[in-house]
């Protein structure tokens, strides 16, 4: 079977983030990762160099992804607005990346070496989270005690959902709508924001 040696490239970054995503950085093997790429073992050291190289391009082809859906935008003129499609977007990317998001959460949930490299990535988010927060209390829309804590709560209930646990699931069977996922996500976080 000849390949070329990019597509082997790519289906070990794409073995990769599955794999991460499934067991996280620590139970995941290399050669778990070749087994799912159907790759050589010696690939993944030509191409990244290591696992941990490897996982950082994961990372890194998520950031890269992720920044062409979120405003770059650091000036505020809607905070409600501009609230509103940042939780929009996260929802987007959490439901059309469902591998980085279980990556994710692996990794803000433990105390991972790796952590330092993942805040960079998602720090930009974070700082647009605030100014939009900010922005919102200096125009007296949005209505909070602590900046710190209230972009904490809002980024625990985009990246925690309660209603991915196996406990809660649909009575019926059926998944809510993503307008109906949107729109009460969005609604539950103005409504702790006391918007006006």
């Amino acid at each position: 079977m000849s390949l070329k040696p990019d597509a082997a490239k790519i289906r070990i970054l794409e073995a990769a983030k599955h794999c991460f995503a499934e067991n996280g950085y620590n139970q995941t093997s290399v050669r778990q990762i070749c087994e799912v790429a159907d790759a050589n073992l010696a690939l993944v050291s030509y191409y990244y160099g290591s696992k941990e190289k490897l996982y950082f391009a994961v990372l890194d082809q998520w950031y890269l992804e992720a920044s062409q859906h979120f405003s770059k935008n650091t000036n505020v003129q809607n905070p409600k607005e501009e609230l509103e499609q940042f939780i929009s977007t996260f929802l987007y990317m959490r439901k059309h990346d469902k591998q980085f998001h279980m990556l994710l959460r692996h990794e803000l949930s433990s105390e991972s070496p790796r952590k330092e490299f993942v805040s960079k990535l998602v720090k930009p988010y974070l700082e647009r989270l605030r100014n939009i927060l900010s922005a919102g209390k200096e125009k007296n829309v949005f209505h909070y005690e602590s900046l710190e804590l209230i972009s904490k709560f809002i980024i625990s209930i985009l990246v925690y959902p309660a209603y991915d646990s196996f406990l809660l699931e649909a009575q019926d069977g059926q998944e809510s709508a993503w307008e109906d996922e949107v729109r009460q996500t969005t609604n539950f976080i103005f409504a702790g924001l006391e918007i006006r």
